[in-house]
């Protein structure tokens, strides 16, 4: 009888599986009512729909700039595609990978351009904007300044005082700095005598224009454009119309209030709305509009509306914040400079799922696409990003701590005995683990390995002699850990090099104990 007492209080161990953290990073919901498929922390892994992935990589694409690369810009006339970077004051041609040549302009007051690309009956070309200098253009051949005396001119504005640009119902638009004046020049063309716009009467908290963006509205009397105007103190003045010159065909639809915009490049096209950078989240316009300041719900950045708000508070005066779509890798990318000209991460959102995470060791002042590829500027070098399995020869660190679960027995206090961690992978990945309990986020203590695959590739190996590789690996190994507590959340950081990793899930052996 003494026996079967004491078998039957024998603790008996329990096994569970949790999903990899496909609801990505919340920073908006509290620990204890969180959902079990998102993360308190995820940094370069990128929730995909089925499966956390390791970010992709960077790696070099033209070097030999010589200092931080403020701008990017793209020419693009439907026959030729190509990229220039902006650094130290000089435009140089980064179409082609490797050391740049000379420089196509020098001498600029300042590398800091916002850029449109226009086309006329005269030709396709990049207009370029840095309140700073003359208006710098590029006709696929020739790079030249516009201004009161060169052919074409622009009179009426001094281009130098121009820092954003814009194009709206075949014009291009001009925001004069440190004024609430907008100019426009004529139809289909870039240059004339420009034509001001003064919205100085419209908005009651003063400022500046920040920027102007075109809003695409669907309605009872079909698809049409409308021109939003931004200050810097968070107004919005939206028009429709051609001709601002006329009554007839241009009229103020109304103003509205939003949070500050951050930085120039501060709206973005996403799909027919616009989405908006402000110091309270990324806004979609056409919700910031019909809204108040104070339902940021309707942000965005609202899953991560904590961490964005911080980050806002503490760097909205630093050059680089940028929002871009990077549409063939599914991302929402939002760059933020925590040191100007030199560290920074990003947001990145997937754009099917909504899900977001953050980004590490991407050191970014701008960002650019052009031809689908995604390409940022660092120091004195341009990076092809998004790409490859390493950063630019470095080792990609993960870390993630998943939510907090109470495995069924919300009151039970339990101790948790192994872990182990599901990958797919392209070799061997040995992360570090940890079980954290009730809310804690304590680092795991071993430091995690990898092993490239010993496969042999296509068109490398020698035929008939080599084995070929097959499709990733299934890595499970158990895990020790050691926690006590009434929820539990695994902490998982990997390093790898020119693997693929995908998180699908992770095993759980616990045992349950009593209420106290």
């Amino acid at each position: 009888m003494i026996a079967k007492a004491q078998i039957s209080k024998r603790q008996v161990s329990k096994t569970d599986s949790t999903p990899a953290p496909i609801g990505g990073l919340n920073a908006r919901d509290g620990l204890a009512n969180m959902d079990k498929l998102d993360a308190v922390v995820m940094t370069n892994w990128f929730p995909e729909t089925t499966s956390v992935n390791v970010r992709n990589g960077h790696e070099e694409h033209a070097t030999g700039l010589g200092s931080t690369v403020h701008t990017i810009a793209y020419y693009n006339d439907g026959v030729s595609q190509e990229l220039f970077g902006v650094a130290g004051g000089s435009i140089f041609d980064v179409t082609s990978a490797g050391a740049v040549g000379a420089a196509e302009v020098t001498g600029l007051a300042n590398s800091k351009f916002q850029c449109v690309n226009f086309g006329t009956a005269g030709g396709f070309f990049l207009l370029m904007v840095n309140g700073q200098d003359d208006m710098q253009y590029y006709d696929g051949t020739t790079w030249s300044v516009i201004n009161s005396g060169s052919s074409p001119s622009i009179t009426g504005v001094n281009t130098a005082d121009i820092d954003n640009i814009n194009i709206f119902k075949k014009r291009v638009w001009l925001i004069e700095k440190d004024s609430l004046s907008a100019w426009y020049l004529p139809v289909s063309s870039i240059g004339g005598a420009a034509s001001e716009l003064d919205l100085s009467g419209l908005f009651k908290f003063g400022g500046s224009l920040v920027a102007m963006t075109n809003w695409t509205i669907d309605n009872a009397a079909g698809i049409d454009d409308y021109a939003a105007f931004i200050t810097s103190e968070g107004e919005v003045a939206l028009y429709k119309g051609t001709d601002p010159s006329s009554a007839s065909t241009w009229a103020l639809v109304g103003t509205f209030r939003i949070g500050k915009p951050i930085g120039k490049r501060c709206a973005i096209k996403a799909g027919a709305d616009v989405l908006l950078l402000t110091e309270d989240g990324g806004l979609p316009l056409s919700k910031s509009l019909l809204t108040d300041r104070g339902q940021k719900s309707n942000a965005v950045t609202d899953k991560i509306s904590q961490l964005f708000l911080q980050d806002s508070r503490s760097y909205k005066a630093s050059y680089g914040w940028q929002p871009i779509i990077h549409p063939i890798g599914n991302k929402l990318i939002i760059n933020v400079p925590s040191v100007e000209d030199s560290i920074s991460h990003q947001y990145v959102m997937n754009i099917i799922t909504g899900a977001w995470c953050k980004f590490t060791g991407w050191n970014a002042s701008c960002f650019e696409i052009l031809d689908d590829n995604l390409y940022f500027g660092g120091n004195g070098i341009i990076y092809s990003a998004d790409t490859g399995a390493d950063d630019d020869g470095s080792d990609i660190n993960t870390d993630c701590q998943q939510a907090f679960s109470y495995f069924g027995s919300k009151g039970r206090q339990k101790r948790f005995l192994m872990a182990r961690p599901i990958f797919s992978t392209e070799g061997d990945v040995v992360p570090s683990v940890r079980v954290n309990t009730d809310y804690k986020e304590e680092q795991p203590t071993s430091t995690p390995s990898y092993t490239m695959s010993t496969i042999s590739l296509w068109d490398v190996a020698t035929w008939d002699v080599s084995d070929w590789g097959g499709s990733d690996t299934i890595t499970r190994r158990w895990r020790g850990v050691n926690g006590i507590g009434y929820s539990g959340g695994v902490r998982i950081k990997t390093s790898t090099q020119g693997i693929g990793c995908k998180w699908q899930s992770t095993d759980f052996v616990y045992e349950v104990g009593g209420i106290l």
